[in-house]
């Protein structure tokens, strides 16, 4: 009978209290503006990548506080839900395909004195027109009970899930006979069959590479994007003493540069220790050095040799099947010296490795 009476006098101490409010999940609807990065359309995005998007008010039905049967309509903005004391932000990448994507985060990079925050989405490299289709999304956490205007609140622990919807990766596909800017990426050439074929890349005031030659009958499609920016290169530090140039391949890495052609191709790299202010070479390019990065990382001397092209201007020249990674240096490059060992005979043991 006591065990009885108490078990009553719990439920009724419960019911004074009032009803305990359990952690919920909320679906979200938003809109989303895109910045750099993007393909023409809102959901596209090229390999080796970045897009950032801006969501313009995550927008929840939320239960009222005086009647849970009703719900007001709640927009958190960037601020709102940025906010680390009442928002714990975690992404996912989804099943599909979730290989593609580097990494999920936000961003306050500046677009116009509109510094977000953005979701930023980075993706892989892919060196084919294959495509494929992810659907990232995010989570937001209650870290403690939020009351909003008197009229709704989230209780610690409700989650809103934001779904980004579904964005397509792929590279372009354009013909083996265009122009690009230096750093243009997201784009796999086919070659014209039995035809002439020359690719062109310009930096700000010159071209820079010429790539010409005539087509196979395969049309084997390849992928050739030129870096000129010595980032992410190990073997920047071997040139630090001159004034060296990279010409990077990019799709090298992968064995994407494989031209093809009925024969080899010619490719020509400016010279870029011409003056034109002064109409004059800074280095003779007679004493240039032209380096190839190999496949185990080392650097040989590239067979390129100085010749005059159609327009008169003296570049370095080589025939080739497949781009790779070249670096046109005023001198040999020299390596970093670090301790070494000391034989018995008192002499040092030479370095000499370029990955010493």
């Amino acid at each position: 009978m006591k065990k009885l009476l108490a078990v009553v006098l719990a439920a009724v101490m419960a019911l004074s209290l009032g009803v305990v409010a359990f952690a919920a999940e909320y679906d979200a609807t938003y809109t989303y503006d895109v910045k750099d990065g993007s393909k023409t359309a809102k959901n596209e995005i090229y390999p080796d990548d970045s897009v950032y998007l801006k969501l313009n008010g995550i927008k929840v039905d939320v239960p009222q506080i005086a009647d849970p049967s009703r719900t007001t309509a709640v927009t958190l903005n960037e601020k709102d839900f940025t906010d680390g004391d009442l928002w714990k932000v975690k992404f996912d990448k989804g099943g599909d395909n979730s290989k593609m994507i580097a990494k999920i985060s936000l961003s306050e990079k500046n677009y116009g004195g509109d510094r977000g925050p953005w979701v930023k989405i980075e993706t892989k490299a892919d060196y084919t027109t294959d495509e494929f289709k992810i659907k990232p999304s995010m989570t937001l956490t209650a870290k403690d009970d939020i009351t909003i205007g008197g009229v709704v609140r989230f209780v610690k622990g409700d989650k809103i899930n934001v779904d980004f919807g579904t964005i397509y990766i792929s590279n372009d596909e354009d013909p083996a006979d265009q122009d690009y800017a230096a750093g243009t990426g997201g784009v796999v050439l086919k070659p014209t069959k039995n035809d002439d074929n020359e690719i062109t890349w310009e930096d700000e005031q010159n071209t820079i590479a010429v790539l010409k030659f005539m087509g196979d009958d395969n049309q084997t499609k390849f992928f050739p994007k030129l870096s000129t920016k010595w980032e992410d290169a190990d073997y920047a530090e071997y040139f630090a003493d001159q004034d060296a140039f990279i010409f990077n391949f990019k799709g090298s890495v992968a064995g994407e540069t494989k031209i093809s052609s009925t024969s080899r191709a010619t490719l020509e790299l400016y010279n870029p220790y011409y003056d034109s202010d002064e109409d004059e070479y800074t280095v003779d390019p007679e004493n240039c050095i032209v380096y190839q990065v190999q496949e185990d990382g080392t650097m040989a001397e590239a067979a390129f040799k100085v010749v005059e092209n159609e327009d008169g201007d003296m570049v370095f020249q080589t025939k080739t099947r497949e781009l790779g990674i070249y670096i046109i240096a005023e001198k040999p490059y020299t390596t970093a010296v670090e301790d070494v060992e000391t034989p018995d005979d008192g002499k040092a043991i030479p370095d000499t490795g370029i990955w010493a």
